[in-house]
């Protein structure tokens, strides 16, 4: 994934977020309803995936994907019955077979958007940091441990069902997608380096 690509992802991520707000500008409760409150529900969701990742650069061969479990997380408000915005989580930890320990963390504001109200299929945009231990190690053979933060989109999509009035479960499918920038090493410049993460996994939704 380069540039360009980021590039087109943010346009995504813009559209996500003025379309769910001119839904929640055009939703308003109607006449008579007893529980004006309603739009501004409690919303958490946690869960697990199964996560592939690939690490990029503009000199990589870019052929290496790592396989591993992740842990997510979201909590927010329920902007209307259709709209829900907040902070976002994605853990994704691995090792490679070099022993060199990979650690990945996402945090990001994120909308996610029901287009139907009596359907559970939502579509969720996000963007925010990524923050990365190691990552060079999926590009290059015997690179240091560097930290390293960079700029973060995700998008996505899944279902919902609702077991309960506040209670429900979730199964979605995601990507996500860090910009890490120049890297230096001691040996040479990897540039423009990039993390893909694809993420298949289900979660618990209170609201």
């Amino acid at each position: 994934m380069n540039r360009r690509t980021v590039a087109r992802l943010s346009w995504a991520v813009v559209f996500c977020c003025a379309a769910s707000a001119v839904a929640a500008a055009q939703e308003a409760a109607p006449p008579g309803a007893s529980d004006p409150a309603a739009f501004s529900r409690l919303w958490i969701v946690g869960g697990g995936a199964s996560t592939s990742m690939l690490g990029d650069c503009s000199d990589c061969a870019a052929d290496t994907y790592l396989h591993t479990g992740s842990v997510f997380a979201a909590a927010g408000r329920s902007l209307n019955r259709r709209t829900d915005f907040g902070a976002e989580f994605l853990w994704a930890p691995t090792t490679l077979t070099t022993g060199d320990t990979i650690r990945v963390s996402f945090l990001m504001a994120s909308f996610q958007f029901r287009p139907w109200r009596t359907k559970g299929f939502f579509l969720k945009a996000g963007s925010g940091m990524a923050f990365v231990r190691n990552w060079l190690a999926t590009v290059e053979e015997n690179a240091p441990p560097i930290r390293s933060k960079a700029f973060a989109l995700g998008i996505g999509a899944g279902w919902e069902w609702r077991t309960s009035e506040h209670l429900g479960v979730q199964i979605m499918g995601s990507q996500h997608a860090a910009a890490l920038g120049d890297l230096v090493t001691s040996e040479r410049t990897a540039e423009n380096v990039m993390g893909n993460f694809w993420s298949v996994g289900a979660g618990v939704v209170i609201r």
